[in-house]
């Protein structure tokens, strides 16, 4: 029993200083002020919308950029498109989101142009 005791004692040598680093958490909750508050909603109000509207705007603009765009032509490499067993839906071609005018199909080409 005195064995065990001593082996506790021996931690707390290592552990005596870390006092004033380990608080309860009475002691490491602060109050919020208003201040921050109010700068946080200043922040997402007068900043981040405003940037997440500009970033809508430059993606619908270059969506309607790309659709001018013909389809790239396609080199078929020995690498690429390498299908060892179909998919499980419908011809087996066709990828589960498949998009008509951008993906290219082995054997067929662009379905729509």
């Amino acid at each position: 029993m005195s064995k065990i005791l001593r082996v506790g004692q021996f931690g707390r040598t290592f552990t005596r200083g870390m006092a004033e680093y380990v608080k309860t958490v009475e002691e490491r909750q602060h109050p919020v002020s208003n201040d921050t508050v109010k700068i946080f909603k200043f922040i997402t109000y007068f900043v981040g919308v405003p940037l997440l509207g500009v970033a809508m705007v430059n993606c619908y603009i270059k969506i309607l950029e790309e659709s001018h765009e013909p389809a790239p032509e396609f080199i078929h490499y020995p690498y690429m498109k390498v299908m060892n067993k179909g998919f499980p839906w419908k011809d087996g071609k066709h990828s589960l989101f498949h998009n008509a005018k951008k993906n290219y199909v082995p054997g067929i080409g662009y379905e729509e142009e």
